[in-house]
């Protein structure tokens, strides 16, 4: 998904259009559409990020039936392309603004640039204002990832999250490549894509299991502070101390006696 981002930004200078596709290249690009929209569930703390990552997986699933519909019948439905990255940039928000609640960060920054960049994309009719958000945003959401996979221990999920975006943003200058159209060397990109994917799923499985494993709620996670109960004093009362293999004692002036 995020390699129908980040790449993009290279057509798009260049006013160029996507190169052909076959129908096998097509159909395994819902591989890593697949794997990106269970990373960003898993990643969701709340139902608002859970929405957020279901419209972010409905925008890579319309890219990859687009790509479908071209390759296997020369059906050029452009509303399906074009849905990608108001899909993308709208559902990256809302899981971004969740993970930024559960991290107890501030949320204004990011509700002030979407309100202004769903604004300009009003005013100019024009996708452009959301495929630079959704760009942005694809990017900071793994940067939270980042920060919420070691907040709970797990330093090979934080360092994950930044190999996927690495190695999709490896992809950016093979875009420009002269031999860019030949099938071969779009299924080398293709891999890439998948694989950079998979990074990612694997990194948002272990934070979500890193929090899981702590017995917490995962929507509660990062909100709940930790309570410390007192130590109970001891009352005379006779009973058996494991720690002292199992031998009876009881207060005496205000020390135990072993009986």
């Amino acid at each position: 998904m995020l390699m129908d981002v980040l790449p993009g930004l290279v057509l798009a200078a260049a006013g160029e259009t996507p190169p052909a596709l076959s129908v096998a290249l097509a159909v395994e690009d819902f591989a890593p559409t697949l794997l990106a929209f269970v990373g960003f569930l898993l990643l969701a703390p709340s139902a608002l990020g859970r929405i957020g990552a279901v419209l972010m997986g409905a925008g890579g699933a319309t890219k990859s039936t687009w790509k479908l519909l071209h390759a296997a019948w020369s059906i050029d439905v452009n509303w399906l392309d074009d849905l990608l990255f108001p899909l993308l940039a709208a559902g990256g928000l809302l899981l971004a603004l969740s993970l930024h609640q559960s991290l107890k960060w501030w949320r204004w920054p990011l509700l002030v640039i979407g309100a202004g960049v769903a604004t300009l994309a009003v005013q100019s009719r024009s996708v452009q204002p959301a495929f630079i958000l959704a760009t942005v945003i694809v990017i900071w959401i793994s940067v939270l990832g980042t920060v919420r996979a070691w907040k709970h221990g797990n330093a090979l999920a934080a360092g994950l999250f930044p190999v996927s975006v690495l190695a999709v943003i490896v992809l950016v200058p093979l875009r420009g490549h002269a031999a860019s159209d030949a099938l071969a060397f779009q299924w080398v990109q293709q891999g890439m894509n998948t694989m950079a994917q998979g990074i990612f799923f694997v990194a948002a499985l272990l934070t979500y299991r890193a929090v899981k494993g702590k017995g917490k709620d995962f929507s509660d996670a990062d909100t709940v502070s930790r309570q410390w109960a007192p130590a109970p004093e001891y009352d005379g009362a006779r009973r058996y101390d494991p720690q002292r293999g199992g031998d009876r004692y009881e207060s005496q002036g205000g020390r135990r006696r072993r009986l």
